[in-house]
């Protein structure tokens, strides 16, 4: 590992959210590649707008290396004043690549334009950045790219994320259903919900429209009545946190929601929740439904990104192992929640399900396999 140390932009108490990031992270961005270049290494791996200005050095200078550039939101595109062409020394073919309008340049275009390949986190969402839905703007630039775009699924920690040693929640397991169970108990009892007969399904999310919570709002009351407990946890929008907690008021022996960050509390739901629901409206790759998978509660989700390539419908694969749904609607979520609950009813037909579930592959080993194979791709071309 290296470290770079600048004291004028790196010596902040956030990461993020500083009035001149745009600056901050292109600074650290020169210096990286600096230490590239006495290091003499052969590739350099970039990741969203924040190293996004890296291929297009890179390129300008005709540096020897070659670069991948990884897509994780392609939301964020780091949008900031032309002005900053002179620091970074563009010249004015680049500068012009990297424009967005007139005052304005897009260091996300640069990296997709000017690396060697670019890769995002699922292969679903490779596809879907190509359409206008998905594309935040930059779908026509992608196009251009297509050829050298690929979808490499994340994966999760397989040790940190592991049931059998987690030192956080109740009962450690690795398949044993009934010890399963006593997660579910133990989560009841801590937030206050009653014991019974229910499936308890976690939400672990932002609290944003992006991630479908105000379909979750809106559902709440059906989902109660199909005699199905909710336990969410999360910050984000106002109004969502206040719609979720005050329909949540209404039903304190089913419903917990919880508006705060509490990374054991996370453990505990992942653990003790029998499903997990992700309705997101898009979602380039998703790590909750793989904890969720790995601690052998059903993924509910939507189909998009790398939900589609993660969690597959029970009633429509052989190996399914969640169930899932297509519009982004009320409909759409109880849909897959009324299918779910009927699952859970018969337990023969849960159990296999969560067998499928926690022997689901969600590790990085297939993944690490399909970038060594990318970077040797790169090296030849």
């Amino acid at each position: 590992h290296y470290f770079l140390e600048q004291e004028k932009y790196f010596s902040r108490n956030s990461v993020y959210g500083e009035k001149d990031d745009a600056e901050r992270f292109f600074a650290f961005s020169m210096g990286a590649l600096e230490l590239a270049k006495r290091e003499k290494f052969d590739i350099l791996h970039a990741n969203d707008w924040h190293t996004a200005l890296i291929p297009v050095l890179v390129r300008q200078d005709e540096l020897p290396f070659k670069t991948v550039f990884t897509i994780h939101n392609l939301a964020y595109q780091g949008l900031c004043s032309r002005s900053l062409s002179g620091f970074l020394r563009l010249t004015p073919d680049m500068d012009a690549l990297m424009r967005q309008d007139n005052n304005t340049m897009n260091p996300m275009k640069g990296g997709i334009l000017c690396a060697d390949y670019v890769t995002t986190v699922s292969p679903t969402y490779a596809k879907e950045i190509l359409t206008p839905e998905y594309g935040a703007g930059l779908e026509s630039v992608l196009v251009q790219r297509k050829d050298r775009l690929i979808g490499i699924l994340n994966g999760i920690d397989m040790e940190l994320y592991n049931p059998s040693t987690d030192p956080h929640i109740y009962v450690n397991f690795t398949s044993e259903w009934e010890k399963k169970l006593a997660n579910t108990k133990a989560l009841r009892k801590e937030l206050n919900l009653e014991n019974g007969p229910y499936p308890v399904i976690g939400l672990v999310s932002r609290f944003v429209e992006q991630k479908g919570i105000d379909l979750v709002a809106k559902a709440l009351d059906f989902i109660v009545e199909l005699g199905a407990q909710l336990v969410a946890l999360g910050t984000g929008d106002k109004k969502y946190e206040e719609l979720l907690f005050k329909k949540a008021s209404k039903y304190p022996n089913m419903v917990s929601v919880n508006i705060t960050f509490d990374p054991v509390l996370a453990q505990r739901i992942y653990a003790g929740s029998t499903h997990f629901l992700m309705p997101s409206r898009f979602e380039p790759c998703g790590l909750g439904q793989m904890i969720a998978l790995r601690y052998g509660s059903i993924p509910v989700v939507r189909r998009t990104g790398g939900l589609a390539d993660t969690v597959f419908d029970a009633e429509k694969e052989p190996n399914g192992n969640g169930f899932v749904f297509d519009e982004p609607t009320v409909d759409g979520l109880l849909g897959a929640v009324k299918r779910a609950v009927a699952y859970y009813k018969d337990e023969k037909m849960h159990k296999n399900l969560f067998n499928r579930a926690i022997t689901s592959d969600v590790s990085w080993d297939s993944s690490a396999k399909a970038y060594v194979k990318l970077y040797e791709k790169a090296l030849i071309s």
